[in-house]
């Protein structure tokens, strides 16, 4: 009870401080890739290979291999995520420091509570940025609410079957903790270590997100309770009534997905017949004084870093 308690509170708060991060950077942040309002299945394929690929990768790239590739993932999200916020020779200094000193304490520091602690925060904050950084690049470029769905509902196949039938998510998870850059949001207290992907995070802030963009705040408050109560809370508890999730007396592992894919795709299925769903070219009208959020011509805005540019 006392690690389920424990791993509920890392995925909720990893959960919770990724979405709100991705959603805040959509209402102020435009990247410097121009958002196209067009998006195809070619870009919901790149993006299941990816995710359906990191893992495999673990297995059979050595370790000083899979180093390099995880610090180039991670340079380049940040790079191009953050440019537009923080002035170059800085953002690259941030850059080189969180990512060499995640690297220095997972090679020599992890025999402690304490270590572990720091290691996991470095990861953490490496992941939350990456995470909002990547859902943006893909919903500024197009990503709709029904890419999101049905790629969440592909992954709610894919993770149960590689996590229960093919143990490939279990053997990662207990062979690979503490690796540099583990691409994962997680934290330990005394005996207890929990930690949450950054795939499952990525489909929740890109459901949230593109609900948000498409249908407007009500849509998005929706979303975040879908992803607190099938993402987080649901599969935490489910191991209690599930003893072919837990490995020994080490603990479990939870295909998130198998519960929040099909919700998502439910809430997506009632969304859509509130009315047509606006593109990223629609929310662009906020720069001739349209708010889409309540859809009411001359309110407010709140300022953003970049202005806003028609599509034409």
């Amino acid at each position: 009870m006392n690690a389920t308690v424990f791993q509920a509170c890392v995925v909720l708060g990893g959960s919770l401080g990724t979405v709100l991060l991705g959603l805040a950077y959509f209402r102020h942040v435009r990247l410097p890739r121009p958002a196209i309002g067009a998006f195809n299945g070619r870009d919901i394929a790149i993006l299941f290979v990816f995710i359906v690929t990191l893992p495999a990768l673990y297995v059979v790239l050595p370790p000083l291999l899979l180093t390099g590739f995880l610090v180039l993932t991670f340079t380049s999200a940040l790079s191009i995520g953050y440019k537009p916020l923080v002035p170059g020779p800085l953002l690259w200094l941030a850059i080189s420091a969180l990512i060499s000193v995640n690297i220095w304490v997972a090679r020599g520091d992890l025999g402690t509570v304490t270590g572990w602690q720091l290691y996991w925060g470095l990861t953490s904050v490496a992941v939350l940025l990456a995470a909002a950084a990547i859902a943006n690049l893909y919903v500024q470029g197009g990503m709709r609410l029904q890419h999101v769905a049905w790629f969440a509902l592909g992954l709610a196949v894919y993770d149960p079957l590689f996590s229960l039938v093919i143990p490939l998510t279990v053997r990662l998870a207990d062979t690979f903790a503490g690796f540099p850059l583990d691409p994962s949001i997680g934290f330990r207290a005394g005996v207890n270590n929990a930690n949450i992907g950054i795939g499952d995070l990525l489909v929740y802030t890109l459901f949230t997100v593109t609900a948000y963009k498409g249908y407007g705040r009500r849509a998005a408050t929706y979303s975040l309770g879908a992803v607190l109560i099938f993402g987080g809370l649901v599969p935490v508890l489910v191991p209690l009534l599930m003893s072919s999730l837990m490995r020994g007396n080490i603990g479990f592992v939870v295909p998130a997905q198998t519960f929040f894919g099909p919700a998502a795709f439910v809430l997506y299925l009632w969304l859509r017949r509130q009315g047509p769903e606006r593109s990223m070219a629609d929310w662009l009208t906020r720069a001739e004084g349209t708010d889409p959020d309540t859809s009411r011509a001359g309110a407010q805005l709140p300022p953003i870093i970049e202005p806003f540019r028609p599509v034409g």
